[in-house]
């Protein structure tokens, strides 16, 4: 059974301890609740877990899956780069810079429903006695 809207809010607002702030579909992760970096892929590996689902797979990888571009990703880096060291490497090298694609609760939700639904249907059937 997929996970409902309400099941991704609860997981969501267990893993941030937001308990003060409202939370809906249009929530995003990083502006909304301050959840980037490190965080979360952390976020990304419980809601595996917690949901019983894989995100990278044989037949979809990750970037695919949550429609990243080549230089596209979810969250920022948590890295200071106060000298803009990183930002003057990637323009001598011609390098574009990398775009964040805020996630919210309710794209997390889509891709939690989209993968629990392929994995279910893959699973084989169990024989009952």
């Amino acid at each position: 059974m997929s996970p409902s809207v309400e099941e991704v809010i609860a997981f969501v607002r267990e893993f941030s301890g937001c308990t003060r702030k409202a939370i809906d579909e249009s929530t995003l992760l990083e502006e909304d609740l301050g959840i980037c970096g490190d965080d979360g892929v952390e976020l990304l590996e419980e809601a595996e877990k917690f949901f019983a689902v894989r995100f990278e797979t044989d037949e979809e990888d990750f970037r695919s899956l949550f429609s990243l571009k080549e230089n596209e990703y979810l969250f920022t880096s948590e890295g200071l780069d106060l000298l803009g060291i990183c930002y003057f490497f990637r323009w001598l090298r011609g390098e574009p810079a990398p775009v964040v694609r805020d996630l919210s609760i309710g794209q997390l939700h889509q891709v939690l429903v989209k993968v629990r639904s392929k994995q279910e249907g893959s699973c084989p059937a169990i024989p009952q006695s």
